[in-house]
């Protein structure tokens, strides 16, 4: 019995008005995710989620495990806006301001094009014979790919362990901090199949 084969979307690249603000609203949104667990608000970082230790920071203000009722409150009113936001306002959410939307769209989808191409040039090299140029563009995408998913997993863990850690770890040996280069490694690695291949 054979398997079936995956047939590959090749979405064709938006333009116009409402796009040039999508993309605006998704680089600020990008550049808030990438610098807030850099920033510090009352000698605290930003927003840190340590459950390690179990201290939340949110804007500068610690919650420990005796606020933890505080936490839960802010914490299910957040949820409750997000899902009464996706019911109403669903398309607006999905396109706009979720974070898998916007990493494909505004991040990943852009470095496929620049280096493969619009959609017809990509199909042309996916159902291409194998030649030297497919193989550098497809090397070179998936190396950048690999670069970023990389990234986001030390920004994404400087959310969960603090970004003074999350130094610590990237400067020294990696014998002294072997789980959290495991840590780093696991989440680049899931990052990069959620965005390469599990679209």
């Amino acid at each position: 019995m054979s398997q079936p084969k995956r047939t590959w979307i090749y979405p064709k690249m938006i333009k116009g008005k409402l796009y040039k603000y999508r993309a605006l609203l998704s680089y600020l949104l990008l550049a808030l995710l990438f610098t807030a667990p850099f920033l510090k608000m009352n000698g605290e970082q930003m927003i840190l989620l340590n459950v390690l230790e179990r201290k939340f920071v949110f804007f500068g203000v610690v919650f420990w495990p005796q606020d933890f009722y505080l936490f839960v409150l802010g914490l299910l009113t957040f949820i409750v806006f997000i899902v009464l936001f996706t019911v109403v306002f669903g398309r607006a959410f999905c396109g706009w301001i979720c974070p898998q939307t916007i990493f494909l769209e505004m991040v990943f989808r852009r470095i496929e094009n620049w280096i493969e191409g619009d959609r017809i040039q990509q199909q042309k090299l996916d159902n291409g014979p194998l030649t030297g140029d497919k193989i550098i563009k497809k090397f070179f995408k998936h190396a950048v790919f690999l670069a970023i998913s990389f990234l986001i997993a030390n920004v994404f863990l400087a959310y969960l362990i603090g970004s003074d850690s999350l130094l610590t770890i990237i400067s020294a040996p990696v014998q002294q901090h072997f789980s959290g280069f495991i840590s780093i490694g696991i989440f680049s690695f899931i990052f990069y199949l959620v965005f390469s291949r599990m679209r």
